[in-house]
């Protein structure tokens, strides 16, 4: 048989194609510039990954075939993307003289036959017709043999495995990764302060060295990217404000310190008149207030804007602990004695008091980011965990846990983002550490590991999806800890 030239056709409509046209664009220092019109490129982020995620418009009179139609029934069919002319002219026994074999005589076999017509029915009795090559085949047809498929996972031995959306309680799956401050270890010893920023990952740690350093948070390498040291201020506390774009570092000096990321420089705020130092302080989720512990009782309510004060808040004890809730509609302040008090942010004013149960003198508070939860920790290694409707409309609330597996002084209290987790710590014993599962009501009997190092705890962080949680010490380390059950930073 001759060798014959093989040639390809390209199916096309039947209309003529023509090019869609192109919009017009250019660049230039300010913008994006198109049909007239101008945009900032780089001062929104939204507006410029905007521009490669939007769709553009569909065109219809570009004449482009999209290579399916629709049937009388409105069924979609597809058309093939080509086919040889060449392949539909050769017979079956043309292609058996040239092979030199031969095939039992009748019905697909037959002489007279399309070859390609035999090689797609061998096919098919051998492999059957994949889901891709089913031209005009109904949707449901498809799902329902894609089900058959799936039922041999069901069975000789295969799970089905599916995905717990819920932390199970008992054992957590975590592992030890490399230290987050490993490329330095210079800010401490004492370890006073690990903040995450909400919307990168990076981590910042500040001891009473007085240096703060950010670090590229992966668990793997954990490289430096930046740090800044100030002269006779050991940093007692710091804090993300501005959506991140700047954090507070506060001391027990008469001024605080403001480092700007955006600019990679530090400013030096004088505190207002009535403040002495700034050694312990929280900031409300929005970023808009932060409050500051003061002397005898004194709650002084600063702007993170201009860092002037608003307003100081009374109450009747000395203040150890301050914590926002989820909203930053309320401040909770507890005190050396067992009193919290419940500050109403928007009316300045105390809006309820209640007394901790069990509790001889507190030492650290924290609320729940689901706005359920207060938990409230004392000198004598209780921690009580109430509902944050008991709290609202009761004097004396009764706990819904009481967790007593540490046996000194609570040091820290911390919810994780989902508040599945409460991590409690305490300075004065090594290792002082539990993770609490807040539905069942028992702590992870894994956590710490046996024989761990974490040595005199100071602090205490989770990220802000929980995919980890770091650990701050007094011998300048920050051990870090990777949350299996969490995939997100």
């Amino acid at each position: 048989m001759p060798r014959q030239s093989r040639k390809r056709k390209i199916l096309q409509s039947s209309d003529q194609i023509e090019s869609a046209p192109r919009e017009k664009i250019r660049i230039n220092k300010t913008g994006l510039l198109g049909n007239g019109g101008s945009v900032d490129l780089f001062a929104n982020p939204a507006v410029f990954l905007g521009h490669f995620d939007a769709p553009g418009p569909a065109n219809p009179d570009s004449g482009i075939d999209s290579g399916s139609a629709e049937d009388s029934d409105g069924q979609e069919q597809k058309k093939p993307a080509w086919f040889d002319e060449d392949d539909q002219g050769i017979e079956v026994g043309e292609a058996l003289a040239v092979q030199g074999r031969r095939l039992p005589a009748g019905g697909i076999n037959d002489s007279r036959n399309k070859y390609s017509q035999l090689l797609e029915h061998k096919f098919e009795a051998i492999a059957g017709t994949p889901t891709w090559a089913r031209l005009g085949k109904a949707k449901a047809e498809v799902s329902d043999s894609e089900d058959e498929d799936d039922e041999i996972f069901h069975t000789v031995g295969f799970i089905n495995k599916t995905r717990r959306t819920t932390l199970p309680a008992g054992s957590l799956e975590f592992k030890q990764v490399k230290d987050l401050n490993c490329e330095t270890y210079t800010e401490g010893p004492f370890i006073n302060s690990v903040e995450f920023h909400p919307t990168s990952s990076v981590g910042l740690v500040a001891g009473n060295k007085g240096v703060a350093t950010l670090f590229a948070v992966d668990g793997k390498k954990n490289n430096k990217l930046h740090s800044v040291a100030f002269e006779g201020f050991p940093i007692m506390c710091a804090k993300f404000v501005k959506n991140g774009e700047e954090a507070i570092l506060g001391s027990n000096r008469k001024h605080i310190f403001v480092y700007d990321l955006i600019e990679a420089r530090s400013v030096r705020y004088n505190l207002p008149s009535g403040m002495t130092q700034c050694k312990k302080f929280t900031v409300s989720p929005d970023s808009k207030y932060f409050a500051v512990a003061g002397k005898w009782g004194d709650v002084h309510l600063l702007s993170a804007a201009s860092k002037e004060k608003i307003i100081t808040l009374k109450q009747d004890s000395e203040v150890t602990a301050l914590e926002f809730n989820s909203t930053g509609s309320m401040l909770f302040a507890h005190s050396d004695t067992s009193e919290v008090t419940i500050f109403d942010i928007n009316m300045r004013r105390v809006k309820h008091k209640f007394s901790d149960e069990g509790c001889l003198q507190g030492s650290a508070v924290a609320a729940a980011s689901s706005n359920q939860f207060l938990a409230c920790g004392s000198a004598q290694g209780v921690v009580n965990l109430y509902g944050m409707e008991d709290v609202l409309q009761s004097n004396l609330p009764k706990p819904r846990r009481s967790i007593f597996n540490l046996t000194t002084s609570i040091s820290g209290l911390k919810f994780n983002s989902s508040s599945e987790i409460l991590a409690l710590t305490s300075t004065d014993i090594k290792n002082s550490a539990k993770l609490f599962h807040v539905a069942s009501g028992t702590v992870f009997k894994n956590f710490p590991a046996f024989q761990s190092k974490l040595g005199h705890l100071n602090c205490i962080n989770f990220t802000p999806g929980s995919g980890f949680l770091a650990l701050g010490n007094r011998q300048s380390v920050v051990s870090l800890f990777r949350l299996k059950h969490f995939k997100n930073y």
